[in-house]
């Protein structure tokens, strides 16, 4: 399923805002350049105070590259339903031209054509989606996950992969 996000977080906006808590979770990249865009959606949406957000450089790359990041990730994930938020959306907002990615993989985007780019963006989704399931499998039955790949520039469509599987 390819959508953008905006589209994506239209469809949403319903059900997620009818819930007296947030049932969604945001991982992004802490990168500034994303942070007011991810914001002014969800808020354009209804959904101030219905989404909880946490930030780490290459989202699901410093979650995957760092384990004490990862764990962290999971505890906050544990935190938030204990409180009453009934988290079973994740949602895993990666971008384009990564710092992170350059780090941890080092990866030049100005030598790396986008298709190899979204490649391995989906390849750390896919690592980060199934640890994740494997860890609440049986606390979140119906946990949905899904990704975005933010473009750089505010007019591209942001990519979506759906890893309810």
């Amino acid at each position: 399923m390819k959508t953008n996000f905006e589209d994506y977080i239209t469809q949403l906006a319903s059900s997620a805002a009818a819930a007296e808590k947030p049932t969604v979770f945001l991982l992004s990249c802490m990168d500034f350049r994303y942070a007011h865009r991810i914001i002014d959606v969800m808020d354009n949406q209804g959904l101030r105070r219905k989404y909880d957000i946490f930030a780490l450089a290459g989202a699901a790359a410093g979650a995957n590259e760092v384990e004490e990041w990862r764990d962290v990730l999971v505890e906050h994930i544990k935190v938030a339903r204990s409180i009453g938020h009934p988290i079973d959306h994740i949602m895993i907002l990666e971008h384009r031209d990564c710092g992170a990615y350059k780090k941890f993989f080092g990866l030049d985007w100005a030598e790396v054509p986008p298709p190899v780019e979204a490649a391995k963006h989906l390849e750390q989704v896919k690592i980060l989606s199934a640890h994740l399931h494997h860890v609440f499998n049986e606390e979140i039955h119906h946990l949905q996950i899904d990704s975005f790949l933010l473009a750089r520039d505010e007019d591209d469509p942001l990519q979506i992969e759906d890893h309810n599987s």
